[in-house]
């Protein structure tokens, strides 16, 4: 590849806020994953150097390092000697041929069996399965894809979001990690699929679950109905935003304060803490992170509250069962 091609993600687009609880590196952690996440950060691109990042952050080159150490060992960035660090294509989930090669083959041997059981000769099996591939027998089913999220509830929305984005042409199934870890027989449903699709953060967790099934990564936008809701907020109101987990509190908030410029330093608190309910008490608009009402999170009565929801991004669903579809026979 040509170094002087590719294209550098400029430093200018990490940010810390130091009004927030969290440690600088967790900061800088969330705001790479969910820039990928989101699309903003693509598969691709080159990372600024570790002293650059540091320098124009304030923070100790060690701290960076650090990050970039844990994002590459989770397979989200990619190390290249002397030319830097990389995103690494997370769409790049593909089933290697190899091993749905070995499926097909465990499928030969069960009908050469049966085929023997029944008498039949070398000749008739072979132009069974030649009238099949040519299109003589009935069409197989849609490709399947295991969608593996946080909560059920939402993940069910998002693949409803994603069959209708793929006009039936590929099948989503929902799951959860916490699904995939506790129930055996969920197994039974990921060997019907032909690929699954996570999170850029999840997905060396979810790769290492699932061996043999390609694991890849779509990108998610904000809600047009979320960028709606921020816009409306009255100026002046008390804005407190509720998240799930930490690494990702310093980009929701990003993200409010884009969709809501007119909000003044929303408080940011970790659901389940003291401060989340005290502050909460008094707030005006409460902004909850997708899965905090999975959590039990209870609202006051008097506050109007609602949740920062993402969508697929189209562009990943076409591409995805343009590449899915294509491989169908």
């Amino acid at each position: 590849m040509n170094q002087d091609k590719v294209e550098r993600l400029s430093v200018t687009i990490f940010r810390i806020d130091r009004t927030l609880d969290l440690p600088i590196g967790t900061q800088l952690k969330g705001q790479i994953e969910y820039g990928i996440g989101l699309g903003v950060i693509r598969p691709g691109q080159r990372l600024p150097p570790v002293r650059e990042v540091a320098e124009w952050l304030g923070i100790s080159p060690v701290t960076v390092g650090q990050v970039y150490a844990e994002l590459k060992r989770g397979g989200v960035l990619r190390g290249r000697t002397g030319a830097g660090t990389f995103v690494a294509d997370l769409m790049a989930g593909w089933p290697a041929r190899g091993v749905r090669s070995s499926e097909i083959q465990v499928a030969i041997d069960g009908l050469v069996t049966r085929a023997r059981a029944l008498g039949l000769s070398t000749s008739e099996v072979l132009g069974l399965v030649s009238a099949r591939m040519e299109g003589g027998g009935l069409a197989g089913p849609p490709p399947t894809v295991m969608v593996v999220g946080n909560f059920m509830q939402t993940t069910l929305a998002y693949c409803r979001q994603m069959d209708r984005l793929s006009e039936g042409k590929v099948r989503f199934l929902a799951t959860t990690i916490t699904h995939l870890q506790t129930t055996p027989s969920e197994r039974h449903r990921v060997d019907l699929c032909h690929m699954a699709i996570t999170f850029a953060h999840r997905r060396a967790e979810v790769a290492r679950m699932l061996p043999g099934l390609g694991v890849a990564v779509i990108t998610f936008i904000p809600s047009m109905e979320t960028r709606m809701k921020l816009a409306q907020i009255d100026p002046g109101s008390l804005v407190v935003l509720v998240v799930i987990n930490p690494e990702f509190a310093g980009s929701m908030k990003a993200g409010v304060e884009q969709f809501a410029p007119h909000i003044t330093k929303p408080a940011v608190v970790l659901i389940g803490t003291p401060e989340c309910e005290e502050r909460m008490k008094n707030a005006d608009v409460i902004v909850y992170a997708t899965g905090a009402d999975d959590l039990g999170l209870k609202f006051p009565a008097e506050a109007v509250h609602f949740e920062y929801q993402h969508t697929p991004n189209p562009h990943d669903v076409d591409r995805l069962v343009a590449e899915l579809t294509a491989r169908q026979p």
